[in-house]
């Protein structure tokens, strides 16, 4: 393996964040993207999607050809070979699937050819996909990706969040794909757009005195009020909010979208690991992943 990635998860302030507000996000340490490089005469992906010459890639890895096309023109030494890439994020899920993959692969030529970027060059390089495929992309998750430790963004500033809280938060994935895409443009649009994208910037700065002061239920509650704001703006849908009752029914204290909605995961805090475990297996239809956010401080 020449280059990983971890996945994000943005725990308070998508789509507010969109719109200059800060939002928390942490590295998701369950999932991850890998990529192996392997010289060759000519440039290649090995993908799932894809096996053959760069020149010829499908649309879906656009962004991809993009940054490759970034790194080839920046590095002069940079010479053909082999992409393999191998990610074990749900794709459109809101876990950040194209930064997790872009990141590796970024990581794989820095330390491949031995380029020596920094953490700055890497972001820069990001973002040249994350456009593509987001349009426009307000960073958190490439941010995240990249520093790979919980922060608070709030374009264009990152600075890290030292979390002290005891709780569970698990991932569970609706098994439909977010529109994040489609999710930007639906809440530019919403007639009542401004008074709930302020609602949820006012969100994040309890979420964050809780996260810091150890208050998991202060916590939920912020959960709870942005997923309503979130569904207000018409980015839940009939999938999510079903498998939100059950999660909440499993014992869950706080339930809400996480990502760009329109599908994808939703993310659920629980007090205590048994619980979180026994949802997960209650759930079992859906996958999902969990972390101990004691271990994420």
């Amino acid at each position: 393996m020449d280059g990983k990635a971890l996945a994000k998860i943005i725990l308070i302030g998508e789509h507010s964040v969109v719109y200059g507000h800060p939002a928390i996000a942490i590295p998701f340490y369950a999932l991850r993207s890998e990529v192996v490089l392997t010289p060759h005469h000519e440039f290649v992906f090995d993908t799932k999607y894809y096996e053959g010459p760069v020149s010829d890639a499908v649309y879906e890895l656009r962004g991809l050809v993009a940054l490759l096309n970034a790194l080839k023109e920046r590095y002069k030494t940079i010479t053909p070979v082999i992409i393999s890439i191998r990610s074990n994020l749900p794709e459109k899920s809101g876990l950040g699937s194209s930064a997790s993959v872009a990141k590796a692969l970024i990581d794989a030529f820095n330390n491949f050819f031995k380029l020596g970027m920094s953490r700055e060059q890497y972001f820069e390089l990001l973002k040249i996909s994350e456009n593509i495929y987001h349009q426009k992309a307000s960073g958190i998750d490439a941010s995240t990706i990249v520093y790979e430790k919980p922060i608070v963004y709030q374009n264009p500033h990152i600075s890290p969040i030292n979390l002290n809280i005891d709780g569970y938060l698990v991932a569970f994935y609706s098994n439909t794909n977010s529109a994040t895409r489609d999710a930007v443009v639906h809440v530019s649009t919403h007639p009542f757009r401004d008074i709930h994208i302020n609602g949820l910037g006012a969100i994040t700065a309890n979420a964050k005195w809780a996260l810091e002061h150890n208050n998991i239920e202060v916590l939920s509650e912020m959960f709870n009020a942005s997923h309503e704001h979130l569904r207000a703006l018409g980015i839940s849908t009939p999938a999510l909010e079903i498998l939100r009752e059950e999660i909440f029914k499993c014992g869950a204290l706080g339930v809400k979208i996480t990502g760009g909605g329109m599908g994808g995961c939703l993310i659920a805090l629980f007090k205590d690991e048994q619980k979180a475990k026994e949802a997960q297996l209650s759930l079992e239809n859906y996958p999902s992943w969990m972390v101990n956010l004691r271990l994420l401080t």
